[in-house]
């Protein structure tokens, strides 16, 4: 089904109806920054030879807040001016992004109506992953728009049900480049939500029942929609004590074909089972049960398989969700832990989901660890104080890493893995991370392993000066049908001094450092090369 229309307007015109609301009661906060900086850039590469390169970069930006009693919303743009000089050519360059959000509390819990995306600069070259940007390889950057409106439900408060339901519609379109012109995204997304349990009064029957759907309109008339759902349910009768005999299922199916029904492909998997369950309490439960198995893929249809589910909230600080069972395309496992304490936070999720990229860029999963003001890592970053920190207006929780998302209307089955340490003390924050992501494209013969290590830290070296740095590692491994097989090892380091000379005004000096190795040629550089640059700057801050 097709349903295209000027979708970018009508989100704008969804936050600013948003807003119209709310007008009289709210305060607007406007944070306008400049910054101004010489950039010295030398590239050594295998194949292009030497290159020196001066810039100048100017980046005007605007941050505005605003709250009322039912009203929340954000906005941040941010415009970037090159000038860029070396002794074979002379250019400028120009680029701006933004990103906007709006929560609006129609009725008191029940009825949220919210409205976010944006437009940035996002690499479409998944070989080159960390090590482009506007100053290197700008060639793989495309222009990426999204937004998002929706509606949202909470009754958590119920005596026997208890819930939440969302209803969203996205849109995600990129602009041509290299590696987009002939899989150019303009997708657009209805996607459903919906999670019931029993309430605060139950005691002899404990429940839940979870299900989401989703359907992609996809441009490619030779890919045509993507439409998937979930549902999973349990059922626990108390027999003795702490002990219960539990039944659930689940069904999932996942349908991707063509606009005119010339191609379909279809994954689907159901199941039934019983078992026990050992519950201490709503946050503290251990099932095992017994399944029967129907699946699309003859491999494991009509398997008897465990299924183990853990809920387990050993401290207000420290939690335990996973489960072991199977999917269609065999074992199949998610787990999140958590962990704070005053000073260090950890989290690991481990996920195995089907998506496409447009839902992976409209709705992204953030896994958050710090507390920003922004949509990215700055020194103005924290780490919050509890597991379920309730964010203020402008802030986001924002993860260490960003996922290797391509810019293309595949359907992937992706297993991705993050852990996430965090110290926080009064002069230092740091941060470690390590990540394996697999994508498994299932309507082709291609896949993709993208493992990534990381550190950073900001550090305090008096009340006016902070050093900061931030170095990353990453493996590029992939196998397309077409032949394409290689991989690629990209390293990023950058180190700076930030000093505040006034209210207004700061200096900072940075330092960076950037190399790619591999057999795998994606850049206008080559396949092997180092870029180092020596940056000075100064930045009016209002």
């Amino acid at each position: 089904m097709k349903r295209n229309f000027a979708f970018s307007k009508l989100a704008i015109f969804t936050t600013s109806a948003l807003g119209a609301l709310s007008t009289h009661a709210g305060n607007l906060t406007l944070q306008p920054t400049v910054s101004a900086e010489t950039i010295f850039q030398q590239i050594d590469s295998d194949t292009q030879g030497d290159r020196d390169i001066n810039t100048l970069r100017i980046e005007p930006s605007l941050k505005a807040l605003y709250e009322s009693g039912k009203l929340r919303a954000t906005f941040n743009g941010t415009g970037t001016h090159l000038e860029r000089d070396t002794d074979n050519f002379s250019n400028d360059d120009d680029y701006f992004e933004y990103s906007y959000s709006a929560d609006y509390e129609a009725i008191d819990r029940l009825l949220t109506l919210s409205a976010s995306g944006g437009s940035s600069y996002r690499n479409a070259n998944t070989d080159n992953y960390l090590v482009s940007d506007f100053l290197n390889n700008s060639g793989d950057l495309a222009r990426t728009d999204t937004n998002t409106i929706s509606a949202r439900s909470e009754f958590t408060r119920g005596p026997w049900v208890a819930g939440t339901a969302s209803l969203s519609y996205s849109t995600v379109k990129t602009e041509d480049n290299e590696f987009t012109t002939n899989a150019r995204l303009n997708n657009d997304t209805i996607s459903a939500f919906t999670s019931l349990e029993n309430g605060h009064s139950a005691r002899s029957y404990i429940w839940k029942f979870n299900g989401d759907y989703s359907d992609t309109d996809r441009e490619n008339a030779a890919l045509g929609s993507f439409e998937s759902y979930n549902t999973d349910a349990f059922v626990d009768k108390m027999v003795f004590r702490n002990w219960a005999f539990r039944v659930r299922g689940q069904s999932e199916a996942h349908t991707f074909s063509t606009d005119d029904a010339l191609f379909s492909n279809d994954r689907e998997f159901d199941s039934v089972g019983a078992g026990i369950t050992y519950r201490q309490g709503q946050n503290r439960s251990i099932s095992l049960t017994a399944n029967k198995a129907s699946s699309s893929n003859q491999e494991n249809d009509g398997d008897v398989y465990p299924d183990v589910r853990v809920n387990w909230a050993f401290t207000d600080r420290t939690s335990l969700n996973a489960e072991f069972g199977k999917s269609f395309y065999g074992d199949a496992a998610s787990v999140e832990f958590k962990h704070a304490t005053r000073k260090i936070r950890t989290t690991f999720s481990y996920s195995e989901d089907v998506s496409n990229f447009s839902q992976l860029l409209s709705t992204p999963e953030s896994l958050g660890i710090f507390v920003c003001p922004g949509s990215f890592l700055s020194q103005f970053c924290y780490q919050p104080t509890s597991l379920d920190y309730q964010l203020e207006t402008g802030e986001q929780l924002i993860q260490l890493v960003d996922d290797n998302n391509a810019l293309e209307d595949n359907v992937i089955l992706r297993k991705n893995g993050l852990l996430q340490v965090s110290y926080q003390s009064r002069r230092l924050r740091v941060g470690v991370y390590a990540q394996f992501a697999d994508d498994d494209y299932l309507a082709a013969e291609t896949r993709r392993k993208t493992k990534t290590y990381g550190t950073n830290f900001t550090y305090d070296l008096g009340v006016y000066t902070s050093l900061n740095g931030d170095l990353s590692f990453a493996n590029i491994e992939r196998d397309d049908d077409d032949g394409g097989t290689g991989e690629s090892d990209n390293t990023r380091l950058t180190l700076s001094v930030n000093h505040k000379l006034s209210r207004y005004f700061s200096a900072n000096l940075g330092y960076s450092y950037i190399d790619r190795e591999g057999t795998v040629s994606g850049s206008v550089l080559g396949n092997n090369y180092t870029d180092q640059r020596l940056t000075l700057g100064v930045v009016f801050r209002y």
